[in-house]
């Protein structure tokens, strides 16, 4: 599971953001101090930080220069609600990935995530749909806590769309994927398939992207 450290000392918003991304399936640790952020870092491995600027003890900015300096590479997000262009340039030169603004959106948030963790190469055990979350390592599709009946051929198709999710997959890959050697995939067929599993998840998670393939919209 996907580990994420959120350092942030706005109780309220650090504990809005901790309930937001355990519920997208994310294994989360939360702190409010700088001093104690660094800790959690030497003592634990993180795959994202989660990182306000502005905390007692030790600033994000001196927390993440100072783990940069003891070559702690784990990809870092600030969440700040400075504006100005010279905080933002300090930002990035400690070693920042990204940063949002404050008040985050949460599904801005999201995407950023995802699209940080896919560019880092880390893949998602659990991947949340809606009200549905998908096991890739067991390929499990669930709603609560019943399971979701799915063919092989959709739970192919769903595993390859969870991959990297927000990230476009051409019909090629899919076909080159979903049938075997002996088999003749069909444009036709694909199309059936993503329609049955757009019924299962809701068809506004899978966008259709003309001309190229299919893209899992989280």
């Amino acid at each position: 599971m996907i580990k994420i450290l959120i350092a942030e000392d706005d109780l309220l918003f650090a504990q809005t953001l901790e309930d937001f991304l355990s519920e997208e399936g994310f294994s989360v640790d939360l702190c409010h101090d700088g001093a104690e952020a660094e800790t959690l870092c030497y003592e634990n491995r993180y795959d994202l930080l989660l990182l306000d600027i502005n905390m007692p003890s030790l600033t994000g900015l001196e927390l993440l220069q100072s783990l940069r300096e003891g070559e702690n590479r784990t990809p870092a997000i600030y969440l700040t609600s400075y504006k100005d262009k010279e905080t933002l340039l300090k930002g990035f030169a400690t070693g920042a990935d990204d940063y949002l603004r404050k008040p985050v959106d949460l599904d801005e948030l999201r995407m950023r995530i995802h699209a940080l963790l896919n560019r880092t190469g880390k893949r998602l055990s659990c991947v949340q749909i809606g009200d549905l979350s998908y096991n890739r390592a067991e390929q499990v599709l669930m709603k609560g806590e019943t399971p979701v009946a799915l063919s092989q051929k959709l739970t192919s198709l769903l595993d390859i769309l969870t991959e990297k999710p927000n990230s476009i997959v051409t019909k090629e890959q899919i076909k080159e994927r979903l049938w075997g050697w002996d088999e003749s995939p069909s444009d036709g067929a694909l199309r059936v398939y993503v329609n049955e599993l757009k019924k299962i998840l809701g068809k506004t998670y899978i966008e259709n992207i003309k001309g190229r393939g299919y893209r899992l919209a989280l």
